[in-house]
């Protein structure tokens, strides 16, 4: 089954998985810029590093954990349906929440096409390892 150009749906779930493990990284190495990045400059300080850390570290737990289990060939589908899961908080949050920047309208509609991607690739692997 083609999942994203061409991409077997595990294939893709996994490159995902490890991005989002880097991402993880990232928000722990650099949290200051991705605060800015996400908030604008009105979320400066110790409290927006303090968010994008703990951020940080759900990104690399989850990222990390999906593509152990895809490897695994056990339980993919339900790590992946997690990250589905925060996508779509994150998606909720940044859209609802009053007085954020546009950009972080933007990162919002990102999130909630991320959840809807993650949701459907972790179906399929739910199915795949069924099987």
């Amino acid at each position: 089954m083609n999942a994203i150009d061409g991409l077997d749906t595990e294939r893709a779930a996994v490159y995902l998985a490890r991005a989002r493990f880097g991402i993880g990284l990232a928000l722990l190495a650099s949290p200051g810029v991705a605060a800015k990045i996400w908030a604008g400059r009105e979320w400066d300080g110790r409290g927006a590093r303090l968010f994008a850390r703990t951020t940080g570290v759900r990104e690399a737990a989850l990222g990390a954990g999906a593509s152990i289990a895809i490897g695994q060939g056990s339980g993919g589908g339900d790590w992946v349906s997690m990250l589905a899961v925060s996508d779509a908080g994150d998606a909720v949050v940044s859209l609802l929440t009053p007085g954020l920047p546009v950009r972080a309208r933007l990162i919002g509609v990102f999130a909630a096409a991320s959840a809807v991607v993650h949701l459907k690739l972790a179906r399929d692997l739910a199915a795949a390892e069924a099987r």
